[in-house]
């Protein structure tokens, strides 16, 4: 134990359920491994470097968070919604999806989706200036074709 350090041990307590009321105190450093933590409460915290792994997090609402430089891998985030985030630098790899997914009042110039299967992707009311596709500038084409059509 460091200087002004307190550690309090809860273990094979799983009945009858324990409940921690923590206010106001520094618990980094803690560890919480094989719990049941249903209907925990963090607010107002601060959880920098904190890991979480192999947890099932369905139903978890994260609101009012600063995620910079965070990590999210191996994950089934089938159904998740989200929502008014700053996604600057962000980087989506090796994901895929068994239904349709929705990208709404996205806005990302400048960026680059590479090496994707976009069959069947539908882009509507989007401002397309410079989208370019393998080289290809795309309102250019259409500004062609709707020309040759008319």
């Amino acid at each position: 134990m460091g200087q002004n350090e307190n550690v309090t041990e809860i273990r094979d307590q799983r009945d009858p359920k324990q409940k921690l009321i923590v206010h106001n105190s520094n618990i980094a450093f803690s560890e919480f491994n094989n719990c049941y933590a249903e209907g925990c409460k963090f607010h107002d915290i601060s959880l920098p470097k904190v890991s979480i792994s192999y947890a099932d997090l369905r139903e978890c609402d994260f609101n009012d968070m600063n995620m910079i430089n965070g990590r999210i891998s191996d994950a089934n985030l089938t159904g998740l919604t989200i929502d008014g985030v700053n996604i600057t630098g962000i980087a989506i790899k090796n994901a895929g999806a068994n239904e349709p997914v929705l990208f709404d009042n996205l806005t990302i110039p400048n960026s680059s989706i590479v090496n994707s299967n976009l069959s069947n992707v539908k882009l509507e009311n989007c401002k397309i200036e410079g989208l370019t596709i393998d080289g290809l500038n795309i309102s250019k084409l259409i500004e062609e074709y709707k020309a040759k059509h008319e």
